[in-house]
């Protein structure tokens, strides 16, 4: 908002028409992290989730790409809550077809590990069920997502499925799930892995990713990358606002996308160091 302010400032508007009619909106509302989540995160976390909302996720996508992670992107999933932003990082589950004999030796060993992971789950983490995409049997519910959300849960994915759908919906953490389904884990799967690399989809997640969710799907960030991945998509942000402040204003798009020309770069650069 600051930089939009500075730039109307810097140019003055020749068209009469453009002066008295306001330019049509078409960026999306600043998404706001749940305060379920930003209540219970450390001041370092709260800084850097500030920092991944507000980053573009088609920018951030270019950088993670940029660095050699080309299957970064999920998109095979489908929102339950739409209109939201998630961000988080990893903490992993794997589920396979069940088999009895492995059934029973690992259940005799603890909790399932939807329940573990949601008792265990640190504020801003996201629950990632590696289900192999099974659409007849669910992975965990309502219940126990209520303990997630209290631990200060802030997602989940799953190549799968939830049950209690409508309670689902209503809870301020984002899910992405292929369907619904009213079953229960058993008798098709049964929890085997936690926090260990898993699929979802054509992307692999390791525990600690950095997760960032929209409507139209999930980007993975490892974590070892992650303030690279800021800092230079904010940059790219920043040149796309000026970019969309010419053309909301008359500009052609030649000489304003995907590049700069001359003159309209030395105006970028010099409303760039007005906001210093």
């Amino acid at each position: 908002m600051l930089f939009v302010m500075k730039c109307l400032a810097f140019f003055v508007i020749s068209s009469s028409l453009l002066a008295q009619t306001a330019p049509p909106v078409v960026t999306a509302p600043p998404y706001k992290l749940p305060s379920s989540v930003a209540d219970r995160l450390s001041s370092s976390d709260r800084v850097l989730f500030g920092r991944l909302m507000r980053v573009g996720l088609e920018a951030a996508w270019t950088v993670v790409s940029s660095e050699g992670y080309l299957q970064c992107y999920i998109n095979e999933l489908h929102p339950l809550n739409t209109g939201r932003r998630m961000v988080g990082r990893a903490r992993t589950i794997r589920y396979l077809p069940n088999r009895k004999d492995l059934h029973d030796k690992i259940y005799s060993q603890g909790p399932q590990l939807n329940y573990r992971s949601a008792e265990e789950a640190l504020p801003g983490d996201v629950l990632v069920f590696d289900a192999g995409g099974e659409t007849h049997s669910t992975v965990s519910g309502a219940i126990t997502t209520t303990r997630f959300v209290m631990r200060g849960g802030s997602g989940i994915i799953v190549d799968g499925c939830m049950r209690d759908i409508p309670d689902l919906t209503a809870m301020p953490i984002s899910i992405y799930l292929r369907c619904g389904h009213a079953s229960s884990v058993s008798p098709i799967l049964m929890s085997v892995d936690y926090q260990v690399p898993v699929r979802i989809g054509s992307v692999t997640i390791i525990p600690g990713d950095i997760l960032i969710g929209e409507d139209h799907g999930v980007l993975v960030i490892p974590a070892t990358i992650v303030d690279k991945v800021l800092e230079r998509a904010m940059v790219h942000d920043e040149q796309e606002e000026f970019q969309r402040y010419l053309l909301l204003h008359g500009e052609p798009i030649y000489g304003v996308y995907p590049e700069l020309n001359e003159a309209n770069r030395k105006k970028f650069e010099e409303i760039k160091k007005q906001k210093k």
